[in-house]
């Protein structure tokens, strides 16, 4: 952003005067001498380079069009300031912490909107704020990018790792699917499919590591597509298959755009809460969403 030439004394000082029409009554408004608000005025002009205002009769001053256009800006923003102000000076006396939640792997928030209401509801003292990490929460706690990180699996790194709720990894596919009626599939089943994953990389602990490798048998074609919210509408559309969490696809399988199948025996999907190291604020946080999400 530009730095501005004035200060916000030169803009009071371009309000009043419009407003008070003379020095010496704008002077008064502003608590200070008719030659102090001169000088103001003289430095606005010189560091604009623009004569702002005209003397007329009995020692009245009317803008010009450059010293309209200046009082009608000013007017605005400190109206707004004083606003806020008035806002902040209204609120109450407990200082609000901001944390920052985000989930890790999976764009899912169907859970958050009842859940932030609920924090609202229990704590005067803490809102929070959704944000991305990806699938390294670790990295994005270390940097304090992110303070809670709804986390699939067991993310390494030094941090605090609460459990949340068990889940399960779960084939997905549009209603049409050939596979769709199945209770359950093994790898060969989508041998002949296009497979969407959201990591390039193979995370240990998942379907890639304990269900596709074991077989030894692999989809025809593999896709990367970084969201997982992405990936849900092209298996909807038909342009794929993938693995992903029960939990984090339950809204859309139960609108029935989706059809969640178990893979094999069951691949199950421990989600924790990461935080980091003796962040009290989070834990109290963290306890509030296991509660939450229990219910």
């Amino acid at each position: 952003m530009q730095p501005l030439l004035l200060d916000l004394r030169h803009y009071e000082t371009v309000v009043a005067i419009v407003e008070f029409k003379t020095m010496t009554e704008a002077a008064a408004h502003l608590a200070t001498t008719q030659s102090a608000l001169s000088h103001r005025l003289a430095e606005a002009e010189r560091r604009l380079d623009t004569k702002l205002f005209e003397r007329g009769r009995n020692r009245r001053l009317s803008p010009t069009r450059d010293g309209l256009a200046l009082h009608q800006s000013a007017s605005r923003a400190l109206a707004d300031l004083a606003r806020t102000e008035t806002s902040l000076r209204a609120a109450p006396a407990t200082q609000r912490t901001t944390l920052r939640v985000a989930v890790g792997s999976y764009d899912c928030y169907h859970w958050f909107p009842s859940f932030l209401e609920r924090v609202h509801s229990t704590f005067d003292d803490i809102d929070l704020e959704l944000v991305f990490v990806g699938d390294a929460p670790g990295p994005a706690l270390a940097a304090n990018d992110v303070d809670i990180v709804l986390a699939p699996g067991s993310p390494e790194g030094d941090l605090t790792l609460t459990p949340l709720f068990d889940d399960e990894l779960v084939f997905v596919t549009s209603p049409i699917h050939r596979l769709a009626s199945n209770e359950s599939v093994e790898p060969a089943d989508f041998a002949d499919e296009t497979y969407l994953t959201y990591n390039a990389q193979p995370t240990p602990g998942f379907e890639y590591d304990r269900f596709i490798r074991p077989s030894g048998v692999y989809p025809l074609i593999v896709r990367v597509v970084r969201q997982t919210s992405a990936i849900s509408e092209l298996v909807a559309a038909g342009a794929g298959v993938s693995v992903l969490s029960r939990w984090a696809l339950e809204p859309i399988v139960a609108a029935g755009r989706l059809r969640a199948v178990r893979c094999g025996d069951g691949l199950t999907l421990p989600w924790h809460a990461a935080t980091r190291r003796n962040d009290e604020r989070a834990q109290r946080v963290v306890l509030e969403l296991i509660e939450h999400l229990a219910d």
